[in-house]
């Protein structure tokens, strides 16, 4: 019997058989349960705040030690320092998801990425699996 591919990637590859992760791991479609998704916002954006308020801060404190002799330059240490600021501020790393489910009676990862694209096109192929499995049952 042929089997048909709902998803074929650089890492993964979805068969209305299997789930399997760059050939690290092939799960059965049949033996899966509880099928979610987990979305992970990264930490560490901690250091982008601190440094943008130290350059918020350093602005303040430029003012004064520039003295008035010397407004052209004090206001462009507190421009670049405050575009420091708000860039620091505003970025953020991108989050990441988990495509978790039950497989033999354990929680495990299926897949992971970064990328939001690529993530929910292996998401809709195993659906489409999933859907077919039902169909077939049914």
């Amino acid at each position: 019997m042929l089997l048909s591919i709902f998803y074929r990637g650089p890492r993964a590859l979805i068969t209305d058989e299997f789930f399997e992760v760059a050939g690290s791991r092939r799960y059965p479609v049949c033996a899966l349960r509880d099928v979610h998704i987990v979305r992970y916002q990264p930490t560490g954006e901690g250091l982008h705040q601190a440094m943008g308020l130290s350059a918020m801060a350093a602005a303040v404190v430029a003012i004064p030690l520039v003295g008035r002799e010397s407004a052209i330059l004090g206001a462009l240490i507190v421009v670049v320092l405050l575009a420091q600021a708000a860039f620091s501020l505003s970025r953020r790393p991108p989050p990441r998801w988990d495509l978790v489910a039950v497989c033999d009676r354990e929680y495990a990862v299926l897949f992971s990425s970064s990328d939001q694209r690529e993530f929910e096109q292996v998401c809709r192929g195993l659906q489409r699996s999933l859907e077919r499995l039902a169909e077939g049952a049914g």
